[in-house]
């Protein structure tokens, strides 16, 4: 799948409700610094894990992919994105991503209740795309 084909995919999704998605993200899953976030501070949004901003939505159709050359094969590694790529096509059954956030947010490394919890993103990324990758690749490309 190629970015130019995600991009078309994803494009009319932006009103879709994801709330697994904001839930994860809400439960402090989400980059802290670098690639889509401080794009995000460069351009003045709002970066708020607790609000769930910026958008999953901005982050692959108003940056990602237009940043991009489209005929590239699209590979993300951001955990929140394919998470919210599975929930907005409906390529991942809710109850199976429903499971995975919750094993997501229980893993938490909580220090104090008023600081952002921690996680293993590279565990979570991986297990997000082993879970997810596969099937949106296939609901795209039909």
């Amino acid at each position: 799948m190629n970015i130019r084909q995600v991009e078309q995919f994803f494009s009319n999704k932006k009103d879709v409700p994801c709330p697994l998605t904001e839930r994860l993200i809400k439960a402090g899953y989400q980059q802290t610094s670098g690639g889509y976030i401080d794009i995000a501070k460069r351009q003045g949004l709002t970066v708020d894990y607790a609000k769930a901003e910026p958008t999953q939505y901005w982050h692959l159709v108003e940056e990602y992919c237009p940043s991009r050359n489209g005929s590239d094969t699209f590979s993300v590694s951001c955990g929140e994105l394919i998470f919210w790529m599975a929930e907005a096509s409906s390529a991942v059954p809710k109850s199976d991503l429903e499971k995975l956030s919750d094993r997501i947010i229980a893993s938490a490394i909580k220090s104090q209740p008023s600081i952002k919890p921690k996680y293993n993103r590279r565990k979570w990324n991986q297990e997000i795309r082993n879970v997810c990758f596969d099937k949106i690749t296939k609901m795209v490309k039909k």
